[in-house]
């Protein structure tokens, strides 16, 4: 399909973790970057099950009940945008972005973006956040 072949060519060009998911929530592409940044697990990587990868995920983040709550609103509003940083237990912050993959005006998955910013960053992070209308207004 032209649609996987390009998300495959574009995620593999890019430094940022990146996941696109259809709407059966299947993992169609994701790159190396992505992997390295959550520390999946090939298991889960060649099963393609985003809900096993988001169990793992929650294995890292400091409020991983927000974390899952916050997900599970993006699927029930598909159609939202957001922007937010999420916290590691390990002190790494993460920028995630995510917008509804259309085809022909139908929304057939979701784009995730990672990309991993410093305390140094943070502040022009923050200002690009509040500028941009997002689902969740804390940072976790």
């Amino acid at each position: 399909m032209i649609i996987n072949y390009l998300n495959q060519t574009i995620s593999q060009a890019n430094a940022t973790g990146i996941v696109v998911v259809d709407n059966n929530r299947k993992m169609v592409s994701l790159n190396r970057k992505f992997i390295e940044m959550w520390g999946l697990p090939s298991q889960i990587v060649s099963e393609q099950d985003e809900k096993l990868a988001l169990e793992f995920a929650c294995s890292q983040v400091k409020n991983p009940n927000i974390f899952i709550k916050e997900i599970q609103e993006i699927y029930i509003y598909m159609e939202l945008e957001i922007y937010d940083i999420i916290k590691l237990k390990d002190g790494r912050l993460f920028k995630r972005t995510s917008q509804p993959q259309y085809l022909k005006e139908k929304i057939v998955g979701r784009i995730w973006t990672f990309r991993e910013i410093n305390q140094w960053s943070i502040e022009p992070e923050l200002d690009f956040i509040k500028n941009k209308m997002f689902l969740f207004p804390s940072l976790g």
